[in-house]
C-alpha cells in the first residue's frame, strides 16, 4: 500500500476574454499539435510576461479615450469568448496590471497570442529574423541544449526572449509598448493618435507648422455639377 500523499492542486480562478476567431483557431490547432494544456500554458506565459508588461509600460498609462478607441476597434472583429483557469496569484497579477496601465483585457490577450504564434508575416513586420541565429543576434543567444526535453525547458523559461531582444534592438521599445498597425492589439496608445484629444489637436498644429499647410482632417465636398 502506498501512503504517499500527493500535494493538493493549487486553487485556480476562472478568467474570460475575447480573441479574434481565426487567431484563436490557429492558436488552438497549434497548441493541440504540441500537446499543450492551454489553461496551464497561458498561466505560465502570463506569469512570465506580466513583469515584462509592467517594465515596458513603466510610467505609462493609457488614457480613458485611448482605451475606448482600442476597445471599439476590437469590437469590429469577429471574435469569440474564451474561458481559462489561472492560479490565484497569476489572476491577481493580471488584474493589477490591467488596472495599473488601463489595458483592454481582450487586446492584451490578443497581443500575447499574436506574439506566441509569431508568424512569418508578423516577424517581418516587427523586423525580427525568422530563425534564431547567434550570428544575427551579436552573440547574445544562449546555446540550445541537444536534449529535446532540456531544449523545451529552455524555451519554456522565456519563450519570447528572441523576439523581445530584436524588437528592443530594432525599435528601442519593449514588446508591449511597440505600436502595431492594428489598434485592436494595443497595450499603449498615445493620445496623439486618438481623434479629438488635446494631444491629437496639438500634434495637428505642430504638423501644420512643419508642413506649412492645414492638416487634412477630412476630404472636402466637391461642388455640385455646374456650380463654381
Amino acid at each position: 500500500m502506498n501512503d504517499t500523499l500527493e500535494p493538493a492542486p493549487a486553487a485556480r480562478s476562472p478568467i474570460s476574454f475575447n480573441v479574434p476567431e481565426r487567431l484563436w483557431q490557429a492558436f488552438h490547432d497549434q497548441t493541440d499539435g504540441l500537446f499543450l494544456a492551454r489553461s496551464r500554458f497561458l498561466d505560465h506565459i502570463l506569469a512570465r510576461e506580466l513583469p515584462h508588461v509592467r517594465e515596458d509600460l513603466q510610467g505609462w498609462r493609457m488614457s480613458t479615450r485611448a482605451k475606448r478607441l482600442v476597445a471599439g476597434e476590437f469590437k469590429r472583429l469577429d471574435s469569440r469568448s474564451v474561458n481559462i483557469e489561472l492560479r490565484l496569484a497569476t489572476a491577481q497579477d493580471l488584474r493589477d496590471t490591467l488596472v495599473q496601465h488601463n489595458l483592454v483585457r481582450d487586446a492584451f490577450f490578443t497581443r500575447v497570442i499574436l506574439l506566441l504564434r509569431s508568424t512569418d508575416r508578423l516577424l517581418d513586420l516587427l523586423e525580427v529574423p525568422r530563425y534564431a541565429s547567434d550570428r544575427l543576434s551579436g552573440g547574445i543567444l544562449e546555446d540550445m541544449p541537444a536534449s529535446p526535453l532540456l531544449a523545451m525547458e529552455a524555451v519554456r523559461d522565456d519563450p519570447l526572449y528572441y523576439v523581445r531582444h530584436f524588437v528592443r534592438e530594432r525599435h528601442g521599445v519593449g514588446l508591449y509598448q511597440l505600436q502595431l498597425p492594428f489598434l485592436w492589439a494595443s497595450c499603449y496608445l498615445d493620445d496623439e493618435v486618438v481623434p479629438g484629444t488635446a494631444a491629437a489637436k496639438r500634434a495637428n498644429r505642430i504638423w501644420d507648422e512643419i508642413a506649412g499647410v492645414p492638416t487634412p482632417i477630412k476630404a472636402r465636398r466637391r461642388p455640385a455639377a455646374g456650380r463654381r
